[in-house]
C-alpha cells in the first residue's frame, strides 16, 4: 500500500497585493494567493475576498468556486476581457493549456482547486460508467452539490489546525465525480424569471455595500432596482445564485472578513460596522456559514494581533 500523504499545515495570508497583469504574459504557475493545502493529486488554495488580478496559462485543471457574488473582467482562451459575473455556488473550470485573465472589480473569495489531469481521467472514467465525456472549459455551472462540497472543503480548511490531505482528496474526488455528470451531458437552464440587467445588478449591489452597516431589508432594494418586491427576489435569485436576504448576509461576512484580517479591529466594533445586531449575531453566522468563530478567523492571520473580543 502506498505511504498515507502527510497533513500540510495550513494558514491564511492577508497579503494586500495581488497582481499579475491581466493584460501582460500570463504566469505558468498558479500563485499562492491564500492558504495552501496539498493531497497527492489535488492542490487546495483558499483566497480570501481581497481584490485580485491575473493573468495564468493553467498547467493542471483547475476549478475555481467563488463563495460569493461579485462583478469582475474575465477571459477565458482567445479573446479580450469582459465584464462578467461570478455567482455565489458557481464553479469555472479550465481545462490544461488554457489561459485564463481576471481583473477582480470586487473582494470575493474563492476555493481553487488544481487537479492532476490524469487524476482527473481516472475518477471521470469510474464516474461516466462507459458513457463518453470531454473536458472543456464552464464558465458558470451553478451546482448545489459542488458548492456544498466546495463549502466543506472551506470549513476543513479553516477549522483543523492541521489538514488531514486524504480527506480533503476523497471530497475533491466527489466533485469531480460530480462535474463529470455535466461533461457527458448538457443541460439547458431551466425556466425562471429573467435575471437582473447588469447596470440594475449594479446598482443594487452598490447600494448593498454602501449601507451594510444599515438594516436592508427586500422591499428597498427592490425600490432600488425598480420592481415589485416578488419580481425582483426571483431575478435576484437568478442573477447571483442568492436570494437578497442571504447576499446580504455573505456580504456582511465578507466585510467582517475584510476588517478582521486586515485592520484587526474590536469584533465587537465590527459586528456594528457590518450590519450585526450584535457580536453573538455575527459569530452565529460565522459559524453557520464557516464553520468557525470570528475569534478563531482571526487567529488563522500569523501576524493578527487583533482586538478584544470573545466568542
Amino acid at each position: 500500500m502506498p505511504e498515507p500523504t502527510a497533513p500540510s499545515p495550513f494558514r491564511l495570508k492577508a497579503d494586500a497585493a495581488r497582481h499579475i497583469a491581466a493584460d501582460g504574459p500570463p504566469a505558468d504557475t498558479l500563485p499562492d494567493w491564500g492558504g495552501v493545502a496539498q493531497s497527492a493529486n489535488v492542490r487546495f488554495i483558499l483566497h480570501p475576498p481581497i481584490d485580485f488580478e491575473i493573468a495564468y496559462q493553467v498547467d493542471r485543471l483547475v476549478i475555481f468556486a467563488p463563495f460569493s457574488s461579485a462583478r469582475c473582467r474575465l477571459a477565458i482562451g482567445d479573446g479580450a476581457l469582459r465584464p462578467a459575473r461570478l455567482r455565489a455556488g458557481s464553479v469555472i473550470v479550465v481545462p490544461p493549456g488554457v489561459c485564463v485573465r481576471v481583473q477582480q472589480q470586487e473582494p470575493v473569495e474563492f476555493l481553487v482547486l488544481s487537479v492532476d489531469p490524469a487524476h482527473f481521467a481516472e475518477i471521470a472514467d469510474k464516474a461516466a460508467q462507459g458513457r463518453a465525456w470531454a473536458l472543456k472549459v464552464v464558465d458558470d455551472l451553478l451546482d448545489p452539490a459542488i458548492a456544498a462540497l466546495a463549502r466543506e472543503i472551506r470549513r476543513a480548511l479553516l477549522a483543523d489546525p492541521l489538514i488531514e490531505a486524504g480527506y480533503l482528496e476523497l471530497i475533491a474526488d466527489a466533485m469531480l465525480a460530480r462535474l463529470t455528470c455535466g461533461l457527458i451531458t448538457e443541460h439547458g437552464a431551466p425556466p425562471g424569471p429573467k435575471m437582473l440587467a447588469p447596470g440594475v445588478l449594479a446598482r443594487v449591489v452598490r447600494h448593498i455595500d454602501d449601507h451594510l452597516g444599515d438594516p436592508l431589508r427586500v422591499d428597498e432594494l427592490a425600490s432600488v432596482a425598480g420592481f415589485s418586491r416578488s419580481h425582483f427576489s426571483r431575478a435576484f435569485q437568478r442573477s447571483t445564485g442568492d436570494g437578497p436576504q442571504r447576499f446580504v448576509l455573505r456580504r456582511r461576512i465578507c466585510r467582517a472578513r475584510d476588517l478582521i484580517s486586515e485592520k484587526r479591529g474590536n469584533l465587537t466594533e465590527i459586528a456594528a460596522a457590518t450590519g450585526f445586531s450584535s457580536q453573538a449575531h455575527m459569530t452565529k453566522a460565522f459559524r453557520d456559514e464557516l464553520g468557525i468563530t470570528p475569534s478563531h478567523y482571526r487567529d488563522a492571520f500569523p501576524e493578527a494581533g487583533g482586538g478584544e473580543g470573545t466568542d
